[in-house]
């Protein structure tokens, strides 16, 4: 069941996130280099901003992949335009049709809330999300960028139409 997610959900996001980040992610990083952390309350905070959504895909209970959509960080983007902040699926629930299914609904709530174009950031060399994304319409616009919190390791900009 995909529904809004809710400040009771903050600590199994955490858990969730923390699952899907190691096992998509940690082999990317620089040896040594501190994986990042999860603040469950930066979930309570994203709750009350009236520019964001937040999804969450469960099964009999069990949060299974969750994602934060809405206005754009990036200041290169018109207010026309949403950003898909975040994107977690469960390793338990890959290739199950949960992540395609929040997607969809991610998707939709973005059209409900007048953006007419979607971006997300994904690493370079992540196949796996990276064709996920292009499944979805998705394509690189050319822009990247490389944060120090993820090892400065090459992130790319993802966009499609959502008209």
């Amino acid at each position: 069941m995909i529904r809004p997610a809710t400040a009771a959900d903050a600590e199994a996001l955490a858990a969730l996130w923390e699952a899907s980040a190691r096992a998509g992610f940690a082999e990317m990083l620089a040896p040594g280099h501190p994986f990042p952390t999860f603040d469950p309350m930066r979930v309570v905070q994203r709750l009350s901003d009236d520019g964001l959504r937040v999804l969450v895909a469960d099964e009999d209970g069990e949060l299974l992949a969750h994602t934060t959509f809405g206005t754009s960080r990036d200041a290169d983007v018109d207010a026309a335009v949403a950003e898909v902040r975040s994107f977690y699926v469960h390793p338990s629930a890959w290739r199950r049709g949960i992540g395609s299914a929040l997607m969809e609904r991610a998707l939709s709530g973005m059209v409900e809330m007048d953006f007419e174009q979607a971006t997300l950031w994904s690493f370079a060399e992540n196949a796996r999300a990276n064709a996920f994304y292009e499944r979805h319409g998705f394509e690189r616009d050319g822009t990247t960028r490389a944060e120090e919190v993820w090892a400065r390791v090459p992130e790319v900009r993802y966009r499609r139409s959502l008209t």
